[in-house]
This record gives C-alpha cells, sequence and structure tokens, in this order.
C-alpha cells in the first residue's frame, strides 16, 4: 500500500523548497547507507526533476564524516564534502545557504561537529526523517514517519506525493535503494509494511543493478574487516543464552592493532543475533576518543527504550544506538547489568 503523507506539509515543504538559491543536504555522523543514499537521492532528485527547467541553485552535500569506502560507488558521492577533512568549507557552506535539507537524523546532537553550525543559521530548515522524537524546533517543517523502514522510503514516497513517480530518474533510484536496502539487513528485519517492497519494486524498474547493490553491501569486507571479525567472534564476544543476549565489545586499543578504524566496525553487531536463541545483540566500540553501544533485537524486545533509559541514545525498536556519558569498561558494566536485568524481566512478563 502507498504511503501518503500530509498533503499540507508536502505542499509547504515544496514551497519553501522552490524558493531555495542555495540548499545545502545534511545528514549524520558516522554515515551509513541510508544517510549517504538519502542525500545523494535528495541532490540528485533536485537536479533531475524539481529544478528541471528552471534555473539550478546551488547544491552542497555535506556530512560530519566521510563517505565510507564501499558508498563511493554511488553515482556523485565525489562531490560530497565532510567535516572530518574540511569542516570550515562545511560550515562556510552552511552558513550561506538560505535552505537546509536535514536527512536521516532527528536532532542537531547528530551531526556533530557541524551542530553549531546548523542551530546558527538563519535558512529555511527542514528535515525529513524516519527516526523517534525530531527536533521540530530546530527545523520550520518536519516530514516524519517512525520507525519505516528507512529515510529513503520515506523520500521515495516524498518524491512520487510532490511530482510523480517519473520523477525519479536512474540515479536517484539508484541511491534511494542503496539506502533502502542496508537500513532494512537487505529486506532481513521486521519491516511488515507493504509500502516497502512497493517502493522496493518500483525502483526496480530502473536498471538499478539490484544485485550489484547488495554485493557492493554485503559482500565487499576489506581484510582487515574480515581479520577483526574474527578476533571479535573468538576473543571478544559474551553471551547469556538463558536471556538471550550476547554482545561483542572493541577499545581503542584493539582497533589499532589491526590498524581499523570505525567503518571497519559497521554492521558487525549483527553477527550477534545469528545465534538461534538470541533476542538482543549489541556491540561496544571505543573509537575517535569516544565510547558507542550498537544495539540489535529480534520480536519484541525495544533497544530504541533501552538505548534512551541507559546511556541517552535512541533510533528505532529494533535498531539503536547510543554515545556513551561513561568510560569503555563502565559501559560494559552498565550495559551487561540492565541488559539482563531487563531482558529477565520481559521474559517473565511473557510467562
Amino acid at each position: 500500500m502507498a504511503l501518503s503523507l500530509d498533503n499540507e506539509l508536502v505542499e509547504r515543504f515544496a514551497v519553501h523548497l522552490g524558493k531555495a538559491k542555495n540548499i545545502v543536504i545534511l545528514s549524520h555522523m558516522n554515515p551509513d547507507g541510508d544517510a549517504v543514499g538519502s542525500a545523494l537521492g535528495a541532490y540528485h532528485w533536485l537536479r533531475t526533476a524539481f529544478f528541471a527547467g528552471r534555473e539550478m541553485p546551488q547544491i552542497t552535500v555535506a556530512l560530519p564524516h566521510p563517505c565510507p569506502d564501499e558508498m563511493r560507488y554511488l553515482p556523485d558521492s565525489d562531490i560530497i564534502i565532510n567535516a572530518v577533512e574540511n569542516l570550515a568549507l562545511c560550515e562556510k557552506r552552511i552558513a550561506e545557504a538560505d535552505f537546509i535539507w536535514g536527512v536521516d537524523f532527528n536532532d542537531s546532537k547528530r551531526i556533530l561537529p557541524l551542530d553549531k553550525a546548523l542551530t546558527q543559521s538563519g535558512a529555511t530548515k527542514l528535515l525529513v526523517d524516519h527516526h523517534h522524537n525530531p527536533n521540530h524546533e530546530l527545523f520550520n517543517a518536519v516530514i516524519s514517519v517512525p520507525d519505516l523502514s528507512s529515510t529513503c522510503e520515506l523520500l521515495y514516497w516524498l518524491f512520487v506525493q510532490m511530482i510523480g513517480d517519473s520523477s525519479i530518474a536512474l540515479p536517484t533510484a539508484r541511491c534511494l535503494f542503496h539506502g533502502l536496502n542496508t537500513d532494512t539487513g537487505c529486506f532481513a528485519y521486521a519491516n511488515e509494511d507493504s509500502s516497502l517492497y512497493e517502493a522496493a519494486a518500483a525502483l526496480m524498474r530502473h536498471p538499478i543493478g539490484a544485485a550489484d547493490v547488495h554485493n557492493r553491501t554485503f559482500n565487499n569486507y576489506s581484510i582487515t574487516k574480515m581479520q577483526i571479525l574474527g578476533f571479535l567472534l573468538t576473543q571478544r564476544l559474551k553471551i547469556f543464552p538463558e536471556v538471550g543476549f550476547a554482545y561483542l565489545y572493541i577499545n581503542a586499543e584493539d582497533l589499532a592493532k589491526f590498524g581499523g578504524t570505525a567503518n571497519d566496525l559497521e554492521g558487525l553487531v549483527n553477527y550477534t543475533l545469528m545465534m538461534q536463541p538470541m533476542i538482543v545483540g549489541a556491540m561496544v566500540k571505543e573509537t575517535d576518543g569516544k565510547v558507542r553501544l550498537s544495539f540489535r533485537a529480534k520480536y519484541d524486545f525495544d533497544v530504541n527504550v533501552f538505548a534512551h533509559k541507559y546511556f541517552g541514545g535512541g533510533g528505532h525498536t529494533q535498531a539503536s544506538g547510543a554515545t556513551s556519558p561513561y568510560d569503555f569498561n563502565t559501559s560494559l558494566k552498565v550495559l551487561e547489568e540492565n541488559m539482563l536485568k531487563e531482558l529477565s524481566s520481559h521474559i517473565k512478563n511473557k510467562e
């Protein structure tokens, strides 16, 4: 069933966008496939559809961190600027923009260190996102559908409602499919809405090379990433079968031994749920001077609630994350003690 968005909100979005002369598209730090796919998908749609036949505004795609190597195959990924390599340029583009389009994040704290530039900007700010609790005060308008499969799916339906399916050209389709595919784990997560599969089918009417997207996404580990995975599974995996919980952990010293980066850890949390009895999986990783946690769940345990309650994070019911306020070892202790407690209570309540 097609996803229908609020007509008045969509029309207001289009009016604001139509007046823009200098657009910056922003997405979150440590960008995943949905962040890069939605940012580049919006970029291509603006150029090939929305502003087709009109004066083309300046359009910038800016990210807090570099585009991961495995996503550089996406069309025009080389136009992305990032704050790690050129913070001054990112801040300059944001300051000069008259329209800022946020995708796949719900609050300025998710785009550090570009948060200050965003909050201080006098531009019209619009957000399209699928996470809980979007910051309505920061943006002039928010199009939000929490727990939708991906921001890329939400963008597909927004584009269709604004102009029509014919407005989605091949570059846009390829970027949107990439994000949709990655944020659903290649359609493996609990996505029961038919809108997901309708959007995917529509995008696949273009010659996007769906098998190629899958291989570039899921069969594209570096040697370093495979070595880290082997180390984690053999030496840094804790399992609690009595409550269905498992987690991986790696500190900065471990990561440095492999010459790895935060990008080499992306997606590895999913291995914790490959064991049959596991209900919840987690990964604790120390990178770039911070301790970050990723959570995944099967069935009906809400890791979004857990991430927010104990670490101030959040995300989705079955996939959430957080930046820990504690040091690495304390984070492990807080995670283990409270997850065992919460899962024990969860199991008891179901009996």
